[in-house]
């Protein structure tokens, strides 16, 4: 292992896409191997050292930013395996926790696999997404991180290691899950509060009716483990892909294109149709998002109030042609004005658009580093049919702030980012009061605080006003089963007080 401790060699940890400052550490340990790993966190443990993993540091809530203590690196941790092809329609890799997701997505596709998951960032480590249940843009078609992992080999914080394999450990009818690491038999027992069910959920630990230990460990944002290395799930390759930016003067009818999309799509799994509309992604944009990029992109029209971006897949059995004149007669029913619609007829020009949508989180966050004020971001996720409800809260909350924001994101699965840039601290603390409010009402309608960045150590009173005081007395009992000397993620997903109880 490599340690570090100048200040110089260590500066680069302190900053990820929260805005949050003031981070800071007493050295970080670049790990080599699994062996590295046992031994650090043995050695922290013994000493009571706190240990923030670092991964990449693409992400928006501050878990990977350490306060005190010591920081472990897994990015000389990238190998990517062999992969192993189990029939035609399925295949695996074994990668460890530093490989990118770039590097993954760009082997895999050269023998003619996916890697579905689709984050905004590919330049995020495999095990930062594996950590918060990262999800993106393809959400709507082959779901979350969660879903394509098939193993992880993982280290506790007292050294012991463990390979979990899904559907080996699933917890009994009291929320309990026993397993074996190399040092002996573990167990935790699962909380008691309610997750919001039918929407992509990653806040809190995972505890639906009969969960599996490898979906417990998956989106637990570096408390419970460190993941050395996860075994991915792999399916075939697109041959090709349609697509369009349709751009929209009245948001009602944006959310009827949405609607009527929704509705296609879900036939089309249905009844398992070929050649029909079933989009891997359905991406919205509202006026503000559009003004913040009008400058790199002149060509978006005049007056668009909205606009919806999506993307189908075509596969070797699929009709091409067909599926496009599917989509056009689709569009020319449901939208007036074609004009106003970007079209894409292959991979090149989709991946344009691709750039196009990925523009406007990256203009957020270069505004966040410019005003140096921590980011307000909302994660939400809704249930279906409750979007509008949700969107007309957010206009009346806008308005009465009068601070700029824009809203963007995965409409197809009701999961939106609602971003409010804040210039200064007096600004920020209304806009804290203002996400507590948006909360609540998310709350309200059924949906989560965080479909897919987790809460990391920005978002406590979120989640907080989602399972309560008594969620977070539950997942520190938890975490202390297989964190005993509480040395790792601290602060990460609710406050360090609580592991007090």
């Amino acid at each position: 292992m490599i340690i570090k401790k100048s200040k110089d060699a260590m500066q680069h940890y302190f900053e990820d896409n929260s805005g949050i400052t003031g981070a800071f550490a007493d050295f970080v340990c670049l790990a080599q191997n699994e062996d590295d790993i046992c031994s650090f966190l043995a050695d922290m443990s013994r000493s009571k050292i706190p240990v923030t993993v670092a991964g990449a540091l693409t992400g928006n809530t501050g878990s990977g930013l350490a306060f005190g203590g010591a920081i472990l690196s897994l990015e000389q941790m990238n190998q990517i395996g062999d992969i192993e092809v189990a029939d035609g329609k399925e295949a695996f890799v074994k990668v460890q926790a530093g490989a990118r997701i770039s590097d993954i997505k760009d082997k895999v596709k050269k023998e003619g696999w996916m890697y579905a998951p689709d984050p905004t960032e590919y330049t995020a480590f495999i095990g930062g997404n594996i950590s918060t249940n990262a999800s993106g843009a393809r959400g709507f078609k082959f779901g979350a991180t969660r879903k394509h992992v098939c193993a992880l080999e993982v280290v506790f914080s007292d050294g012991s290691k463990s390979f979990i394999e899904r559907g080996k450990h699933i917890a009994n009818n009291k929320g309990i899950i026993k397993f074996n690491s190399d040092k002996g038999e573990k167990f935790i027992e699962l909380p008691k509060y309610v997750l919001p069910k039918n929407i992509k959920n990653a806040a809190g630990y995972y505890n639906y009716p009969n969960a599996d230990l490898i979906d417990v460990l998956i989106g637990s944002d570096g408390t419970l483990c460190v993941i050395e290395s996860a075994i991915l799930n792999l399916i075939p390759h697109f041959k090709e892909v349609f697509g369009a930016v349709v751009f929209f003067e009245n948001l009602d009818k944006c959310y009827d294109f949405v609607k009527k999309i929704k509705i296609n799509a879900a036939k089309t799994k249905q009844e398992n149709l070929k050649s029909s509309i079933n989009p891997m992604s359905v991406e919205f944009f509202d006026k503000n998002a559009l003004s913040l990029v009008e400058t790199i992109y002149p060509d978006i029209p005049k007056n668009s109030n909205a606009a919806v971006m999506f993307e189908q897949d075509i596969y070797g059995d699929d009709d091409e042609t067909l599926l496009n004149e599917i989509w056009i007669a689709f569009i020319e029913k449901e939208v007036v004005d074609l004009e106003k619609i970007w079209f894409a007829e292959n991979l090149d020009q989709m991946e344009k658009f691709r750039t196009f949508r990925h523009k406007i989180p990256e203009c957020v966050n270069e505004i966040i580093k410019k005003n140096k004020v921590p980011k307000i971001g909302t994660d939400f996720a809704v249930p279906e049919g409750k979007l509008a409800n949700i969107m007309d809260f957010l206009r009346a909350e806008f308005e009465k702030i009068g601070i700029f924001n824009l809203v963007f994101g995965h409409i197809g699965e009701n999961h939106l980012h609602a971003n409010i840039l804040a210039q200064t601290q007096t600004e920020y603390e209304k806009c804290k009061s203002m996400y507590i409010e948006i909360a609540k009402k998310v709350v309200e309608l059924g949906g989560t605080v965080s479909a897919e960045h987790g809460i990391g150590k920005s978002r406590h009173i979120f989640l907080e006003k989602m399972l309560g005081e008594n969620g977070f007395i539950e997942m520190a009992k938890l975490k202390k089963a297989l964190d005993p000397a509480n040395i790792l993620g601290r602060s990460n997903i609710f406050p360090e007080k609580y592991l007090l109880y």
